[in-house]
């Protein structure tokens, strides 16, 4: 496959995700104004965790709101970027696959009143960086999202699956010549969705 051919995948994987996770003209603005231009897509090797939260139903409304403002709070805190999380499945990407970690557990631990399983993986990932609103996101696609996902499927109640090669020995570190544009980029994605916080193999 060709790089005009890769390049036209990843921008129709990129519209396919903002059409459904992002307001409509946000979708407009970028692939029909101005924001076209500032598509760009790098490959990086990077971490993911992937939380599916269940909210038990004699629960009260504002553990949801509890959660997500904790979500947010240590995705800056470990420098992690949100994905929209309007359906009780946050997804955060990294790339220190240790701070990934350390999100995961500081996120189980404020998980009060919610079943949440969580999943963290790492492996080569393309990474959409976009400006919108004057402000540089950026967004995971292909598999490893998916993968993360199903890592987390796996976990119990309560608890973490951490896939091996996020331990991989050097890792950490690998790719900090590309780290600027990456801690530039905003934290949470779900804040352009206009989605208000308070919206409803090693295990740890």
């Amino acid at each position: 496959m060709d790089e005009n051919n890769d390049e036209a995948l990843l921008l129709e994987a990129l519209s396919d995700k903002v059409l459904h996770q992002l307001p409509p003209a946000v979708w407009k603005g970028l692939f029909l104004g101005e924001g076209r231009a500032s598509i760009h897509f790098e490959r990086r090797h990077l971490t993911l965790v992937h939380a599916d939260a269940r909210l038990p139903a004699d629960a009260s409304p504002e553990a949801w709101g509890r959660f997500c403002h904790e979500l947010q709070r240590l995705a800056a805190r470990y420098q992690g970027r949100l994905d929209p999380y309007g359906n009780a499945n946050v997804l955060a990407t990294f790339e220190d696959p240790a701070a990934a970690v350390r999100m995961a557990m500081a996120l189980q631990r404020a998980a009060e009143g919610l079943d949440l399983r969580v999943g963290v993986v790492s492996g080569p990932c393309t990474l959409a960086f976009f400006r919108c609103q004057g402000r540089l996101w950026c967004t995971p696609l292909g598999s490893q999202p998916e993968r993360a996902a199903q890592v987390a499927s796996g976990a119990v109640a309560g608890g973490i699956v951490i896939s091996p090669e996020t331990y991989t020995p050097g890792r950490v570190g690998r790719h900090a010549e590309h780290a600027a544009d990456f801690q530039d980029s905003e934290i949470d994605l779900s804040s352009l969705a206009g989605i208000p916080a308070a919206q409803p193999e090693l295990r740890v």
